[in-house]
């Protein structure tokens, strides 16, 4: 009973350090002033340990079904896991769909930088060629 109650611990702890923290802005910084917050690796990262705590809770929630919980103390570990391997195939996903959100760029600015360089490297001879379609009724 005072393993569960060590984790209960953490796990409260953990969860409180992580939602009470905030970004700080000194002097007051004018709201129109503050950057964006980033999708980049911070956020990935908080995403990957909630999903990770969310499971735990949903592993220590399980130990209420069983007559003697403290020898299935084990369901919280594998419910941490599972939530962890969730929240990064999640992460993943979402940086693989949409990576402008990891890179800070739209898509018409990449695809005009890509554009920009890739044509000042190449020479006429080299230049992609064009296709058009004309259609007359």
């Amino acid at each position: 009973m005072e393993t569960l109650k060590a984790i209960t611990r953490i796990f409260l702890i953990a969860g409180l350090a992580f939602s009470m923290s905030t970004t700080a802005f000194a002097q007051g910084t004018a709201p129109e002033q503050r950057a964006k917050p980033s999708g980049g690796p911070r956020r990935q990262l908080a995403t990957i340990l909630f999903a990770g705590l969310g499971g735990a809770v949903l592993g220590l929630s399980t130990l209420s079904f069983y007559g003697r919980p403290q020898e299935k103390l084990v369901n919280i570990a594998y419910g941490f896991a599972l939530g962890v391997i969730g929240g990064t195939a999640y992460v993943t996903a979402k940086a693989a769909t949409g990576p402008s959100e990891f890179y800070g760029q739209t898509s018409a600015e990449t695809d005009a930088d890509w554009t920009h360089t890739n044509k000042m490297a190449m020479a006429p001879s080299q230049a992609p060629p064009m296709l058009g379609l004309n259609f007359e009724f």
